[in-house]
């Protein structure tokens, strides 16, 4: 499973959308605030790694432990 499809099963409101470069973005309500706007957004990276900024101020790390995921399921599994 890609870091980005955890994060599909973790946040509902996700969506993702492609973006430049074989990249995706996408938006969903932040899991570590009361959020009624989507104002988490997510990137995948070419190499499948996936970045995430609240725009409340939410640390990444905040969002992680909302989710009950931790960073290293941010970035795909090496070979």
């Amino acid at each position: 499973m890609t870091p980005v499809n955890k994060l599909e099963m973790a946040l509902p409101s996700l969506r993702m959308r492609d973006w430049r470069g074989g990249r995706r973005k996408g938006t969903a309500l932040c899991p570590s605030h009361d959020d009624r706007s989507p104002s988490l957004s997510v990137a995948e990276t070419t190499d499948g790694k996936v970045l995430l900024h609240c725009f409340v101020g939410c640390s990444t790390s905040e969002v992680v432990q909302a989710i009950n995921l931790e960073f290293k399921d941010l970035f795909p599994r090496s070979k």
